[in-house]
């Protein structure tokens, strides 16, 4: 047995099966000894092995690389994660939305998205998402007649880059074909500045500061990798199906699905301008929508909005990090360390006029309401 998957799948494991582990190491009959040993052996979602990329990698003569992105009523940020995708050197970005009444879509087509589904849940549903999203992945993958299709899977808020200036393309570009998935350093970036943020541009000229994210829970692989967001479509392969959140992804063969050491990187902008993310966390989080994420025990969304006065006073000691399922106070944002990394598709004046010009509105709103501060509504 691969010795990284191996050490991933014991984490990994629900509790009747970590149960049956301790039992096998204190020692059972013979034929039980037998029987958990071939439990344990058998391959389990989302285990992931690590290998380093040979120095003379085998390529793939071509590939494509699409992306596929789910939304719910994210217009304020949808555009630019569409024209950072394709600056990345996605060819083509495959949109499934959960029925946003706000302009979601409408600014996802315009900045070069193409509709593949759309569906409506009173709450959120990640297994019937993930179903939907895998379905779009299949469907396109075979129309598409191209042998092999790299999927760049993501959510609204995220935005990847290739490694060492690379763009995602590029980087697959020089990656041996035994890798069919592709790890990412997860990087939760804090709003310390006014604006926290501007529609269209690149979030990470208005967040800087930075904390690599790598929780305290049991993980898919050995590499700080808290999302697996590169998953490859082959025609004379199995099919590979992303499991929940894209943290990793299912392969029935049998066979350990391998990543390169490394991967790439996923800037994450989960607290954009203080308004619209208060907002869309309250319309979340203060309705039954979230009642399916209590009642599985997932409770980041309400995590994330407890901390909205904490992450907007800068009061970093007092945000939740989101490492473990109970509460961790605590975060310790710095600076990202390389702004060069980023893919612009603007230039530097319109990112200036950007920023004087939502300044000004702030200072305008703030001059009406009389108060001295801004308004969450405003």
């Amino acid at each position: 047995m691969n010795a990284a998957v191996s050490v991933v799948r014991y984490a990994t494991f629900p509790p009747v099966e970590r149960r049956l582990a301790r039992l096998y190491r204190r020692g059972l009959k013979r034929p039980l000894r037998r029987a958990v040993r071939r439990l344990l052996q058998r391959p389990l979602d989302g285990a992931v092995g690590t290998q380093p990329n040979p120095s003379s990698p085998t390529r793939l003569p071509e590939f494509r690389l699409f992306a596929v992105l789910g939304t719910w009523m994210e217009e304020d940020v949808v555009e630019a994660t569409v024209r950072n995708a394709l600056a990345q050197g996605v060819e083509a970005v495959y949109l499934v939305d959960n029925a946003s009444t706000d302009a979601t879509v409408e600014r996802a087509l315009a900045a070069g998205a193409v509709l593949a589904d759309s569906f409506a849940t009173t709450e959120y549903q990640e297994r019937v998402r993930i179903l939907l999203m895998n379905a779009v992945v299949a469907r396109v993958s075979l129309a598409s007649g191209a042998p092999h299709i790299w999927w760049l899977w993501l959510d609204a808020d995220e935005f990847p880059e290739g490694p060492d200036g690379l763009t995602v393309a590029d980087y697959l570009a020089g990656l041996d074909r035994r890798f069919r998935i592709v790890g990412a350093t997860y990087y939760n970036h804090f709003p310390s500045e006014s604006p926290a943020y501007v529609p269209g541009y690149h979030p990470l000229d208005f967040q800087p500061l930075c904390e690599r994210f790598w929780p305290e829970r049991a993980r898919h692989c050995e590499q700080p990798h808290w999302k697996h967001p590169l998953q490859r479509f082959d025609r004379d392969g199995a099919f590979l199906m992303a499991l929940g959140g894209f943290h990793s992804a299912s392969l029935r063969t049998g066979d350990p699905l391998l990543e390169p050491q490394g991967g790439i990187v996923t800037h994450h902008f989960q607290y954009r301008e203080e308004s619209a993310t208060r907002a869309r966390l309250a319309l979340l989080c203060g309705s039954a929508r979230n009642d399916h994420n209590e009642t599985i025990g997932n409770t980041d969304m309400k995590k994330r909005f407890a901390s909205l006065d904490a992450v907007y006073g800068q009061r970093w000691q007092d945000v939740d990090s989101l490492r473990r399922l109970g509460p961790v106070r605590g975060v310790h944002p710095r600076p990202w360390t390389d702004p060069r990394s980023v893919r612009r598709w603007y230039d530097t004046g319109d990112l200036v006029a950007a920023r004087r010009d939502e300044r000004g509105a702030h200072e305008a709103a703030t001059e009406r309401d009389g108060t001295g501060r801004r308004r969450h509504g405003s």
